[in-house]
C-alpha cells in the first residue's frame, strides 16, 4: 500500500463566491429580458389583470420621467460603482451577500439595457408589467407595475440590509459558507 495521502474533496475550479453571484446575477437578468420580450409581444388586451404593459424612462414611482438621458447617464456610472463595491466589500463574503448581490446586479443591467434601448431609439422606457392590486384585500391602492429586475434589485437590497444586523466578518463568513 501507498501512503499517498488523497484530498478529503475535489476543489471547484472557481472562486467559493462565483457559484453563488454568477447564477443568480444571470437567473435575474435573463428571465427579466425573456419575460419583458414575451409580455410586450403580446397583444395588451390578453393579459391578465395582474400584467400590463407600462413603459418608464425614470426610475422607481416615475421618478426623474423628464430625464430619460441623465437617468441613463447615472445608471452606467452606477452598474460599475456596484461592481466594485461587490468585488471590494461583498464577494469575500459568503453565500447570502453574493445571492444577494447578484440579484442586484443583474436587475441592474436588465434594466440598463432598456433604457440604453430608450436612447438608441429601440424601446420607450424599462418596460414594467407586473401588477400588484391591493383592493383584492380592502386597500384602495395599486402599487406601480415593476418587473423582474425591480423584482431582483429590490429583494437583494432588502437581503443586504437584513444581513447587516449581523455582525459577519469576511473570515467568519468564509468558514462558514456551505461546500456544494
Amino acid at each position: 500500500m501507498s501512503d499517498v495521502a488523497l484530498p478529503s474533496r475535489v476543489d471547484s475550479p472557481f472562486r467559493p463566491w462565483a457559484r453563488w453571484f454568477f447564477p443568480v446575477m444571470l437567473v435575474v437578468l435573463i428571465s427579466d429580458q425573456l419575460t419583458k420580450w414575451w409580455i410586450f409581444s403580446l397583444e395588451e388586451r390578453s393579459l391578465p389583470h395582474w400584467l400590463a404593459q407600462h413603459s418608464n424612462t425614470g426610475v422607481a414611482w416615475g421618478i426623474g420621467n423628464q430625464m430619460p438621458f441623465v437617468v441613463t447617464l447615472i445608471t452606467m456610472v452606477l452598474i460599475p460603482l456596484l461592481v466594485w463595491v461587490w468585488w471590494k466589500q461583498f464577494r469575500p463574503c459568503g453565500a447570502p451577500e453574493n445571492l444577494a448581490f447578484g440579484a442586484v446586479l443583474g436587475g441592474a443591467v436588465g434594466n440598463a439595457i432598456d433604457r440604453v434601448g430608450t436612447q438608441l431609439g429601440h424601446l420607450e422606457g424599462v418596460r414594467d408589467f407586473l401588477v400588484v392590486d391591493f383592493n383584492v384585500i380592502g386597500i384602495n391602492y395599486i402599487w406601480p407595475t415593476f418587473n423582474i429586475a425591480d423584482a431582483g434589485i429590490s429583494c437583494g437590497v432588502v437581503t443586504l440590509a437584513c444581513l447587516s444586523f449581523f455582525n459577519r466578518s469576511v473570515s467568519t463568513a468564509q468558514d462558514n459558507r456551505a461546500v456544494i
